[in-house]
């Protein structure tokens, strides 16, 4: 038993020195955090240089008692705790200058206002050396090429010696940038004022131009350079020329396309923006004065349709560098307006063509950009693409279909975009199939509108209205069967497309139903019968309708308390209908044969219904 009660004994000492050492240990590396802490952020001079010295000595721990207790085990030695480490200080943030003070800041300003003020008084000093008759055409000429000349070279050497000195600023960016602007302009001048060259020859010159100064741009990957390039040009061209017209929009063609060739709007949204929204801009003006003057120019739709395929083109490629690019989107839309501009001040024909083939050629565009190789590109340009595509086909539909026959053509663009939205299972083709069908749905109203009485009837085209109805059901059965297969929909969207299918199913029956009373009405002489009698059939087949879905509910597990809301909702509807319509539209026997056959569907869906419940609650039983 002694020898028990000695190895617990050492035990417990060895315990208590193990205990001590830990705790040793703990307080030397809390000791050395603090001091390196200290040593960081106070002393500037490393371990490196400190002087060589004897190393410190270890903390001791205190050594555990050997000698065993007379009557109780040793009691352990309280361990110390270990030392806190030193709080330091955190020194505060240096405040963040004024944006005058910081580096460049300055020099991009002075740089960029210079470069505007300079290209202003270009222009402003050609317009008024014309104006005044001040010295020969062939002189005005080369002091502005001079001037541009050796603004660009200028610009190369004060780029050059800052380069020398490692440092790079604003100036030569902005130097350059005026350089080429004035060029530019000279071009406009010898091309549309002095007619000296013909105007291809000036687009070819302007292009060389521009190029240059958009591939130098490119070369210093400076989109400064390029934006101050193709913004001064765009704007002060018509300057030059003292007029808006098909010249000025050929040249901002010219040099939209030599900015996308530069970049290809990879990287350089504020380069995407100053080349299509000006040039857009300098078209729509065009348009406005040739329509202004009487004859709208087809020069015009060559360079908005130019215009908004290089937006295309430079949307698609920033893109597929950037996935989260917005720019591209908003220039596909500016384009896009100067373009269903220029088809829209022309005749009926060319306009419905035009805005025709926008909508199939946006409608390629989603087609293509969707998969590989060239898609798929971000959801907001697709949408794009498909919002182009299916407001240009509604507005082909309203321009060029005679008025018999509109809301016919939009209810069928809206059955072609749900079918391609069931066929390419595509969201974005889904979303444009739902907002071309919101604006057939408000266009199909016109229909039922005229069905509320008898002398609306009279005059309503029951031949369209009965053909629309079977193309509205088809849009809305597409609709239901586009939001099923579509992936990605919520659930709660699918219940929803499909209760509003259903109604809009109803709807649309109701009207064909009453179209071919009122049809046969003409043809048997007796069209107030013809109207009373669709009348009273659409009420009968409502309630045909909400008794099958009372008991087809009781069948179909996962639908049956959506089956059975509806069920109780349409006859809801078709007994209201009944007595705040038919009771005081109907007359005669249509409004008896109207009340008697609705009451006996009432009940003889009530007997099926409860005949149908305690077949489904038969095997619940036994089971």
């Amino acid at each position: 038993m002694s020898d028990q009660l000695q190895d617990v004994r050492r035990l417990e000492n060895e315990f208590a020195d193990a205990m001590n050492r830990m705790y040793a240990v703990g307080n030397g590396l809390a000791r050395m955090r603090a001091a390196l802490e200290v040593q960081t952020t106070t002393t500037p001079e490393s371990w490196a240089q400190r002087p060589a010295g004897p190393a410190p000595a270890a903390p001791t721990a205190p050594q555990p008692s050997t000698r065993a207790p007379a009557t109780a085990p040793a009691a352990a030695p309280t361990p110390t705790r270990p030392a806190m480490p030193q709080q330091v200080p955190v020194p505060a943030a240096p405040a963040l200058p004024s944006w005058w003070q910081r580096e460049g800041a300055v020099t991009r300003v002075l740089a960029l206002a210079g470069a505007v003020v300079t290209l202003i008084g270009v222009a402003l000093l050609l317009a008024l050396a014309m104006q005044q008759g001040w010295f020969v055409p062939e002189l005005r000429v080369a002091l502005g090429v001079l001037l541009a000349v050796g603004l660009v070279v200028t610009a190369h050497v004060v780029r050059g010696r800052e380069t020398g000195l490692g440092r790079s600023s604003a100036a030569p960016v902005a130097i350059a940038a005026t350089g080429y602007a004035a060029g530019y302009l000279d071009v406009v001048a010898v091309t549309t004022v002095y007619g000296w060259v013909p105007r291809v020859a000036g687009l070819a010159v302007a292009a060389v131009v521009a190029v240059s100064g958009l591939v130098l741009a490119r070369r210093w990957d400076r989109q400064l350079l390029a934006v101050v390039t193709v913004l001064g040009a765009s704007l002060l061209a018509p300057v030059v020329t003292e007029r808006f017209g098909d010249e000025v929009s050929l040249f901002v063609v010219v040099l939209s396309a030599a900015a996308l060739l530069a970049r290809g709007d990879r990287g350089w949204p504020m380069l995407a923006v100053a080349r299509t929204l000006p040039a857009s801009s300098l078209v729509l003006l065009g348009i406005a004065v040739n329509v202004g003057d009487g004859a709208p120019s087809r020069v015009a739709i060559l360079a908005a349709g130019a215009l908004a395929l290089l937006a295309v083109v430079g949307a698609v490629s920033a893109a597929r560098h950037d996935r989260t690019d917005l720019v591209g989107s908003a220039t596909v839309a500016v384009s896009t307006v100067a373009l269903l501009t220029a088809f829209g001040v022309h005749d009926q024909v060319l306009r419905t063509t035009g805005f025709a083939l926008v909508a199939v050629a946006f409608a390629v565009a989603l087609a293509v950009t969707s998969r590989s190789p060239v898609g798929p590109v971000p959801t907001p340009l697709s949408t794009t693409f498909g919002a182009v595509s299916g407001v240009s086909a509604l507005l082909a539909v309203t321009s060029g279909a005679p008025e018999r026959w509109v809301v016919t053509g939009i209810i069928l663009t809206a059955l072609g975009y749900a079918a391609a939205a069931v066929t390419t299972r595509s969201r974005v083709t889904l979303w444009v199939a739902a907002g071309t069908t919101v604006v057939a749905s408000v266009a199909y109203l016109t229909h039922p509108t005229a069905y509320i009485d008898i002398w609306s009837a009279r005059n309503h085209d029951a031949a369209s209205a009965l053909l629309d109805s079977a193309l509205a059901g088809g849009v809305a059965a597409l609709g239901a069967w586009g939001v099923d297969v579509v992936r990605g929909v919520p659930a709660r969207v699918r219940r929803l497309t499909r209760v509003a299918a259903l109604i809009a199913g109803l709807a649309t029956s109701a009207v064909a139903v009453i179209s071919v009373g009122l049809l046969l009405g003409d043809v048997l002489g007796a069209t107030s019968a013809g109207f009373l009698a669709g009348h009273a059939l659409a009420t009968v087949m409502w309630m045909v309708t909400a008794a099958w879905l009372l008991v087809h509910g009781l069948r179909a597990d996962s639908r049956r308390g959506l089956s059975l809301r509806l069920g109780l909702g349409l006859a809801a509807v078709s007994v209201a209908k009944l007595f705040l319509f038919d009771l005081a539209t109907l007359d005669g026997v249509w409004r008896v044969a109207a009340f008697i056959v609705t009451g006996l569907l009432l009940l003889a869906s009530g007997t099926a219904y409860a005949r149908a419940l305690e077949r489904t609650r038969a095997p619940e039983a036994a089971a």
